[in-house]
């Protein structure tokens, strides 16, 4: 999943950002993620501040914030905080946080599109002396509010060779609901669909669910479980369509960094033992590392690999693709 932050501007610029060096900085607070905090200000536009730099903060405007145990707090920021600390004051009670402890603050005045994420990548190349073509596409939509994440993937990729053409497509939707905190148990549901020419996979169409826990929460890393059953609909080249039930079971682990540049890596694998079919195992893992080149557009190395020890005997058990290319984020 790929992190941004927009700017609002729903409020006038009286926030203060106490430094431990005793400076001051008066503006309006953006946002925090990534362990940066964005404040927008009149002399200087937007300043972004590595959060441990930071003393306390006051504002009479109500954010949401987000803790390591999955807590959401809503209010304003009290100048009666110790330095360290961050005094949430709502209208029942003040709620003490320690500074470390925040993963992220968010304007509650932002509209939907600011719990928006997209991330779009791609690259083309062409080797005229052996006439080979490559194209890939990857892409990342995400929407996060207080109990819920969903999450859009896709991926295609083309080869074209003297020889003929090959190519491999993924589409993935998943949502995620948890009952209270995010730290709690959450219930994950998803379809899916994908083929492959390597594998000849003409198609596959998945629909599933199950729980999964986050087990690491933080401003710089986040690491995820889950576990449950999906259906699968396949046809092969040479078969007919085929019917199956399989387990899943999923880990998960993003890292980033918001200063300057920005840096982020999402790991992902997936392990299908059929329920159904006697020793039946796929498997589906991809990584993606961007590097931010300029505002917005960042350098990207995705890979992906897939494995099924049900294909035919001339067909090969895995396929894999490693790519390079532009990245852009909304």
């Amino acid at each position: 999943m790929y992190l941004c932050a927009f700017e609002a501007h729903a409020h006038r610029k009286t926030d203060i950002i106490h430094f431990y060096n005793g400076d001051k900085l008066t503006g309006e607070i953006v946002s925090l993620m990534g362990g940066i905090l964005k404040v927008s200000t009149d002399a200087m536009g937007t300043v972004q501040i590595e959060w441990p730099e930071i003393a306390r903060m006051e504002s009479e405007y109500h954010y949401e914030v987000r803790v390591t145990n999955g807590d959401r707090i809503y209010g304003s920021f009290s100048d009666k905080a110790r330095p360290g600390q961050v005094l949430v004051t709502d209208v029942f009670a003040r709620h003490q946080l320690e500074s470390l402890a925040i993963v992220e603050i968010r304007p509650i005045e932002d509209s939907w599109v600011d719990r928006l994420n997209i991330h779009l990548s791609g690259t083309y190349g062409y080797t005229r002396a052996s006439g080979v073509t490559q194209l890939a596409f990857n892409t990342e939509i995400s929407y996060e509010n207080e109990r819920s994440r969903n999450t859009l993937t896709g991926q295609v990729d083309i080869s074209d060779t003297n020889e003929g053409s090959t190519s491999s497509k993924r589409l993935n939707f998943q949502r995620a609901v948890w009952p209270g905190n995010r730290s709690d148990q959450f219930r994950t549901g998803f379809v899916n669909y994908e083929d492959n020419d390597e594998l000849e996979l003409d198609y596959r169409v998945a629909v599933g669910g199950g729980t999964g826990r986050y087990f690491i929460d933080t401003n710089r890393s986040r690491l995820t479980g889950a576990g449950g059953l999906q259906v699968i609909t396949e046809k092969g080249f040479s078969d007919g369509s085929n019917e199956d039930i399989e387990g899943f079971l999923n880990v998960s682990y993003s890292t980033w960094k918001f200063s300057t540049p920005e840096l982020h890596v999402d790991l992902n694998f997936t392990l299908y033992p059929s329920l159904t079919d006697a020793g039946r195992l796929r498997s589906y893992s991809n990584a993606r590392i961007s590097w931010e080149i300029i505002e917005d557009l960042s350098w990207d190395i995705t890979a992906w690999a897939t494995s099924d020890n049900n294909v035919e005997d001339n067909v090969s058990y895995w396929d894999y693709s490693i790519t390079t290319g532009i990245g852009w984020d909304f």
